[in-house]
């Protein structure tokens, strides 16, 4: 069964693709949930960051367990865990709304969400074209987010947050539907790609701290963005359009990096989507003002999604067994979990700048680390 299974087939990527959509219910809609966090729930900023940030510590737990090596478990077993956690964990949260253990379904609901973030996007690492399989994820997640964050402040005032974790929990599970179009295991991999070389541990260590680096930029960015518009002096309708606005644009940037892939290739790619994404970032410090906050935020979410299949190609090429993406995206989820419970610590005292700063400095770092075993790999495809 597992030899006649095509994982480059229509099913298997569509499977992968759906999956990854649902495992991003609440986090591609983050920065508006923290928003009704406050707003519905009473909370203040920190501790409505804070809420955000133990789901993601859920997800980031649940990526570190599916990419330990050697764990030899079938994946479909391990996908209807995970889909069956985010459906109790969304079911006890619309039971549990305005209560002081939200936290606890949350949490739950982050381990069933993180598994199948995983898993889905190590599917797509064993497909003969990631870069390309990559975009296409991002597309499908990144319209379903375009449109929750422009319709979330008015979904709050009609459902609350009750009827939405219901709506989350309804969604969850048609995951189950996908159970006989995954694979079962890594050996459905057809082939290496032919740009994979062998990076000592060493090196692969520095180009995970690289992710998880890049990822904890995104992840304080993302938790903060609505609440740094609201600051500044913007409604938050305002906020809301700006950053569906943000999600058109990071469609068009993951769909760049599909055109551009080629005439750019990987160094160009990352270099740009790193720095300019730093610049981005560094455009909102202060109090922005509308247009200014929209060509921020536009930037930032479109460049996170152009440079994201770059940067996971890239690290899945430093290991010829196949075995990058795993832990990977392991990294990605710890930043972006990590990420958001930085940040509440950091906007402490009411205001965003050492949040932005920190931020920032997060982008230089993880550029820094990336090229250094990009340099190697280059070298040992040189020398071959």
């Amino acid at each position: 069964m597992q030899r006649e299974f095509d994982i480059n087939g229509r099913a298997a990527v569509s499977s992968a693709v759906a999956l990854g959509t649902l495992g991003v219910l609440s986090f591609i809609v983050q920065p508006a949930l923290v928003q009704g966090f406050v707003t519905h729930l009473g909370l203040s900023e920190p501790a409505a960051v804070n809420l955000a940030g133990v789901e993601m510590l859920g997800v980031a737990l649940a990526t570190i367990v599916t990419a330990l090596p050697h764990l030899k478990i079938d994946w479909r077993h391990v996908l209807a865990v995970g889909v069956v956690l985010a459906i109790l964990g969304n079911l006890g949260s619309a039971a549990l709304v305005g209560q002081p253990l939200l936290w606890l379904p949350r949490f739950i609901a982050g381990l069933g969400h993180g598994t199948i973030i995983s898993l889905s996007f190590t599917f797509i690492g064993l497909t003969a074209r990631v870069e390309r399989n990559v975009a296409i994820y991002l597309v499908a997640l990144l319209s379903y987010g375009a449109l929750g964050l422009w319709i979330m402040p008015g979904l709050l005032d009609a459902i609350g947050l009750k009827g939405l974790f219901l709506i989350f929990a309804g969604l969850s599970a048609t995951g189950l539907l996908t159970l006989m179009h995954v694979p079962h295991a890594s050996s459905v991999r057809e082939a290496a790609s032919p740009t994979a070389r062998q990076l000592g541990l060493g090196m692969l260590g520095v180009a995970l701290g690289g992710v998880l680096a890049y990822n904890l930029a995104q992840g304080i960015a993302w938790a903060i963005l609505f609440l740094v518009g609201i600051d500044a002096g913007l409604g938050e309708q305002q906020v809301a359009n700006a950053l569906f606005v943000s999600q058109i644009f990071a469609i068009f940037g993951a769909l760049g990096s599909v055109f551009l892939a080629e005439r750019l290739g990987r160094w160009g790619a990352i270099a740009f989507g790193v720095l300019a994404g730093a610049a981005c970032i560094a455009l909102l410090l202060g109090r922005p003002g509308f247009a200014l906050f929209l060509v921020g935020v536009c930037g930032f979410n479109m460049l996170w999604n152009f440079v994201l299949p770059f940067i996971l190609a890239t690290v899945g090429d430093f290991d010829v067994h196949g075995r990058m993406m795993g832990p990977a995206i392991a990294m990605q989820m710890i930043g972006l979990g990590g990420g958001p419970l930085l940040a509440a610590q950091l906007i402490g005292d009411g205001t965003y700048r050492s949040a932005e700063l920190v931020c920032i400095g997060f982008f230089l770092l993880s550029y820094l680390l990336l090229t250094a075993p990009m340099v190697r790999h280059r070298r040992l495809l040189a020398g071959a």
